[in-house]
């Protein structure tokens, strides 16, 4: 490899790392404390027009989600609407060709990211028990969009 493909590498993955700490430092400013108003917050961000009494209830609701969390942030920073995968396969796919994952070590305890990756990503041992291989490949988060 030349020296110029080498230093294109490395700025490439500098850029990369930059991305995947900007998305942490956006979803949790986002967020916020994590508290019921701020589930009931990302419900309606995401197009849910019900009332979610409970935080176990958002989490129910969001095995339905498939959304992007790169894509989610962006749209509701632009005021714009959520876009929606219709199956974890499409979303899956878009968020490997596009490269719009989230550091999985970055999601904290509780929070809705938590439910939204596990809807995503299957580890070796549920591939070893017939999980999807190409959710399998992948190996960081997209939350995967909304």
């Amino acid at each position: 490899m030349s020296k110029k493909n080498k230093n294109k590498n490395k700025a490439s993955h500098a850029a990369d790392a930059a991305a995947r700490i900007a998305v942490v430092e956006r979803w949790e400013v986002y967020m916020g404390m994590g508290e019921l108003e701020d589930w009931q917050r990302l419900m309606k961000d995401l197009g849910f027009e019900e009332e979610f009494p409970s935080k176990t209830q958002c989490r129910k609701a969001l095995k339905t989600v498939w959304v992007n969390i790169h894509d989610f942030l962006n749209a509701i920073e632009n005021g714009q609407p959520v876009p929606c995968f219709p199956s974890q396969r499409d979303l899956a796919r878009y968020t490997k060709e596009n490269g719009l994952f989230y550091p999985r070590r970055k999601i904290r305890k509780g929070s809705p990211l938590r439910q939204l990756l596990a809807q995503i990503f299957v580890n070796r041992r549920q591939k070893a028990h017939g999980g999807n291989q190409l959710t399998a490949m992948m190996g960081g988060l997209s939350i995967a969009g909304a």
